[in-house]
């Protein structure tokens, strides 16, 4: 009886080893991508939808081996999991490694907790909100913009800048030029050409009613937040002209992106 009890003692004891190690070894396994790129799919296989291109030297933490084929379920930046062909990457393990300075283990903590992968990469349409200072008054904007690849796009905008005396209302079209595609804190440089119709209030009795033609240059940056929230800041110059006169004014705007 007693040998009996043993050896089921000892099956249930092994389970529990060997389930304590599969955990330890994931959170200890890593890869690191030795392709220029690897797509991310949603699942074990090239037909899954592609979720994130991962780059050279990158590091993923591993959760799951495949059951079929040569693939790793990682962790990505945003907390989000997804599969890469093992092929790409070299798995490895990781021992204690060297403890690193005070304003890089801040640098690790502020990505952890906040910043995520950009939605921009794997999107066809982005549209954005923004508000902010026209040459020291309101401006209140949207911009949609069609993503012909990651880092180019033609963008429209149309908004309002609503003045003591007048409302200028704008609109027009340029291009967008993303320096650092896919980046969690993504910079990129603008441009464009388009309208400004002034309208004067009801009680201004001075001011003409005209239009006149506005350039714009500049950039900012697009910060991407967990669960892909991305912020979007902007710095224009803007040149409002026509035959007889211009002026200009800067903008300093900030708001929300989408991405379709």
């Amino acid at each position: 009886m007693k040998r009996a009890l043993v050896v089921p003692a000892l099956a249930v004891a092994l389970v529990c080893g060997l389930a304590a190690v599969g955990r330890g070894a994931a959170a200890d396994a890593y890869l690191r991508v030795i392709a220029q790129e690897a797509p991310v799919h949603s699942g074990p296989a090239a037909t899954y939808r592609t979720i994130y291109d991962a780059r050279r030297d990158q590091v993923f933490e591993v959760v799951e081996r495949g059951t079929r084929g040569y693939w790793f379920r990682i962790v990505l930046d945003d907390g989000t999991t997804g599969w890469i062909f093992g092929e790409l990457v070299f798995p490895f393990e990781v021992g204690p490694e060297e403890q690193p300075g005070a304003f890089r283990r801040m640098g690790r903590a502020i990505k952890k907790a906040i910043l995520g992968p950009s939605p921009q990469p794997y999107a066809d349409v982005e549209i954005s909100f923004s508000a902010g200072l026209l040459d020291r008054e309101g401006l209140f904007l949207l911009r949609p913009a069609i993503l012909i690849d990651s880092r180019w796009a033609i963008e429209a905008f149309g908004g309002l800048s609503p003045r003591g005396q007048t409302d200028v209302f704008l609109g027009g079209l340029g291009w967008t030029l993303r320096l650092a595609p896919g980046a969690a804190i993504g910079p990129y440089v603008a441009a464009g050409v388009g309208a400004a119709h002034i309208r004067p209030k009801a009680d201004n009795f001075i001011d003409p009613e005209e239009t006149l033609f506005g350039l714009a240059a500049g950039g900012g940056f697009e910060v991407t937040l967990k669960k892909q929230i991305t912020i979007r800041t902007d710095y224009r110059r803007w040149i409002l002209f026509d035959e007889n006169a211009s002026n200009g004014g800067n903008e300093v705007t900030g708001g929300l992106a989408i991405f379709f």
